[in-house]
């Protein structure tokens, strides 16, 4: 039995390494996206209660109003105002104009239950069959919310959900309420993209050549390794030198993804679009279209959601301006984002270090491997000391640690800075509550 039981597990490792073996490289990639609803010119918003059409549907309203609060509220381009004074403003028949640019609301149409039985059998080993019953709750929920403009009471949507779940045991009914719940939380999960810019986390699969060429493959394979360690300049230059010689079709892929992880999305597309236009292949085609489609994106943004990015860059260019008074000559700073998924916080981040670039002061790389692998652990465990800190930053040659996050919310909402200087273990700089740090 026990030779069985290791014969198995070694079975089982094998398959796992072949599985893991296949798996493509994948890079990952930030990509700003406006919001699906044209919320232009909206930054101050009033979230009223949703509306309920019965008993449980109002119960779940009020559910729902709780979650669409907390959604919009964890958005840092838009700013909560209090429901009541909207209302009494409207209930005088009064301007809200100078309270709120929307209002948001919502109404819960539908929140149902009902329960059945399912009956079932089977045979135990001894061959004997034993009969079951499965009590089954079933619960429907539909929903809808949209925003009325304040200087028009122009309507912006709605967006309309709906969904059903169910679940079953063998002892009793399951109680509708979670399941009631769990439908609302998924209705709204995405509230937030529907209504604001926000920040969507992509992973591009590096391409394998398939063809038999053993000199294209090795030099497929090296380039790779290239890419995972991180020198995505390097391996760049490889695939377009691959491309020009073999015409492989999969390095092409590859260097528009690096393009792309680069920062450089134009390029990109325009080198796709010259691989389109001598190859015909649909699969460059589908590639060039993402590619249109973010181009796209960040032209909207930039003309019609430009706002929060000048406010980003005027406590960005603060922000350097303060790091570069007091790190000493010579310093290498690592620059770590407590706020991973603050679209102003990256916004922040990444101005910061294009200023310090231009002033000829050295960062650490950003895609040192050893760097982000400890940056994730920071962001899953919550919890880092300044130990840890120094640990990564003498690892990574880093002389100076710059951990930026962004707190609050509305007009409450502001730039935490604080500086260490990672070979004395000593605070250089703690932002303070002045209004410069506000964003």
């Amino acid at each position: 039995m026990a030779y069985k039981n290791i014969l198995k597990m070694m079975v089982l490792s094998l398959l796992l390494g072949i599985i893991f073996l296949g798996c493509a490289h994948q890079i990952r990639l930030e990509v700003q996206r406006p919001p699906k609803l044209n919320t232009v010119g909206i930054t101050r918003i009033a979230i009223m209660p949703f509306e309920g059409t019965s008993g449980r549907a109002n119960e779940m309203a009020q559910y729902a109003t709780q979650v669409a609060t907390q959604k919009i509220q964890g958005n840092t381009s838009l700013t909560l105002v209090d429901p009541t004074l909207v209302q009494g403003r409207l209930s005088r028949n009064e301007s809200i104009e100078d309270l709120v640019d929307a209002v948001f609301r919502g109404q819960v149409t539908k929140a149902e239950e009902s329960r059945s039985t399912r009956q079932g059998s089977y045979r135990d080993r001894d061959g004997n069959v034993i009969t079951y019953t499965d009590y089954i709750t079933s619960v429907e929920v539909e929903l809808n919310y949209y925003l009325t403009r304040a200087r028009d009471g122009s309507l912006i949507g709605p967006e309309r959900k709906s969904g059903r779940d169910s679940r079953s045991d063998r002892s009793t009914y399951p109680a509708s309420d979670r399941l009631l719940r769990g439908l609302v939380d998924r209705h709204l999960n995405l509230l937030h993209q529907d209504i604001a810019p926000h920040t969507v986390i992509q992973y591009r699969s590096i391409a394998k050549d398939k063809s038999k060429d053993k000199e294209l493959k090795t030099e497929m394979k090296d380039t790779l390794t290239q890419v995972k360690a991180g020198s995505y300049k390097i391996a760049l230059d490889a695939y377009l030198s691959i491309y020009d010689r073999y015409n492989s079709l999969a390095a092409a892929e590859n260097a528009a993804i690096l393009y792309e992880a680069l920062g450089e999305t134009e390029t990109a597309a325009n080198f796709m679009r010259q691989v389109l236009n001598a190859t015909g292949n649909p699969k460059i085609r589908e590639v060039l279209a993402r590619l249109d489609k973010i181009l796209q994106d960040q032209d909207i943004l930039a003309a019609d959601y430009a706002e929060a990015k000048t406010l980003t860059e005027r406590v960005a260019d603060f922000a350097s301006n303060e790091i570069q008074k007091i790190v000493p000559a010579g310093a290498r700073i690592w620059i770590y984002n407590s706020s991973p998924d603050e679209v102003l916080a990256k916004a922040v981040c990444d101005n910061i270090e294009a200023d310090l670039i231009r002033k000829g002061i050295s960062l650490v790389d950003r895609q040192n491997n050893d760097l982000i692998e400890a940056e994730q652990r920071f962001q899953a465990s919550g919890a880092v000391s300044d130990d840890d800190f120094v640990s990564i930053g003498n690892a990574s040659g880093a002389s100076v640690l710059v951990n930026i996050s962004v707190t609050g919310t509305g007009a409450a909402r502001r730039l935490q800075l604080r500086v260490l200087d990672i070979e004395t273990r000593t605070p250089l700089l703690q932002s303070d509550t002045s209004s410069n740090w506000d964003i």
